[in-house]
């Protein structure tokens, strides 16, 4: 976050790279969002394809049996960029779908993409490298400018509403029996737990319907209050701690070169209880996913970052 503040306010243009879990790329144009795009979030052909559908129309960027999604992760980074312009304005030009419904559909990508990438999600979720190369921008009008307040607010809220559910993009939930004589759920959330199978992740759902990923977390999290699913606990990966590197180091640094290494850290978080000692924010143990409480505090801490 910290980084990608700095280039706003520098108002620089190019493409910011992360990696890690997950992985993914920021655009910017003259301190402005462009466009991004993470390894967790459905891409803009998979994402107009099911709208398509959704509309009654063929579903785009299928070839055999293999998504476009999945073919995405493998194609070199100006190629997806050309292709993913070119199926927006397609879509636009054919009558599939109208400008201001397209506009909607790259915006919520870019919340979905930046949410992932500058918030700490999952217990695992970790920053390998950070890289920025200054470059023009070559995203056409159709693709949005977003400042970076309203796109941080906007990610943000989403993760506070991931965090009343306890779920992250990465927990997987399963099907469960039904308790209760019945319940009651809408269309979409019906749609999403026909897709569970014996166990999937919000992630794993909204790439496989090509469907935004925290309305995926949020049916998901329905479903369970309705009695449908269950979280499925499993071991996560726990991520060496590191020292966050101040925020002016990631300051000065040339454009193509390596930017510090974040990963999270203990943050200090305020309770009501009886105990005398101040508490710390510990990470998820290996069989038990964050809670609420860990996530909220997590954003709560982030806001003071920030």
């Amino acid at each position: 976050m910290a980084a990608v503040e700095d280039l706003a306010t520098r108002r620089a243009s190019g493409v910011l790279e992360i990696t890690g879990s997950p992985s993914g790329v920021i655009y910017l144009d003259e301190g402005h969002i462009a466009f991004a795009r993470a390894s967790w979030v459905p891409g803009l052909a998979a994402r107009v394809g099911a709208a398509r559908s959704e509309a009654g129309g063929p579903a785009l960027g299928q070839q055999g049996d293999q998504p476009a999604a999945q073919r995405a992760g493998n194609e070199p980074l100006a190629s997806r960029n050309t292709d993913e312009a070119a199926v927006a304005e397609s879509a636009v030009r054919a009558g599939h779908l109208t400008a201001p419904r397209v506009l909607e559909l790259i915006t919520s990508i870019v919340v979905d993409a930046f949410m992932v990438l500058t918030i700490p999600l999952a217990a695992d979720s970790q920053v390998a490298a950070i890289r920025f190369t200054s470059t023009r921008t070559y995203w056409t009008e159709m693709f949005p400018r977003l400042g970076i307040g309203p796109l941080r607010g906007e990610a943000y809220e989403r993760a506070e509403r991931m965090a009343q559910y306890g779920l992250s993009p990465t927990t997987p939930v399963s099907l469960r029996s039904l308790s209760a004589p019945s319940a009651v759920v809408t269309r979409k959330q019906w749609a999403v737990a026909c897709h569970i199978g014996q166990h999937a992740s919000a992630r794993d759902l909204a790439m496989r319907r090509g469907d935004d990923l925290s309305d995926t977390v949020e049916c998901l999290g329905r479903l369970i209050r309705a009695g449908l699913c269950t979280p499925v606990r499993v071991p996560v990966r726990e991520c060496p701690p590191a020292r966050v590197p101040a925020r002016g180091q990631a300051a000065g640094l040339p454009p193509a070169e390596h930017l510090p290494v974040r990963h999270q850290e203990h943050l200090p978080v305020r309770h009501t209880g009886h105990d005398a000692h101040p508490r710390q924010l510990q990470p998820a143990g290996r069989l038990q996913a964050p809670s609420v409480d860990v996530l909220t505090q997590v954003l709560n801490g982030l806001r003071k970052l920030s």
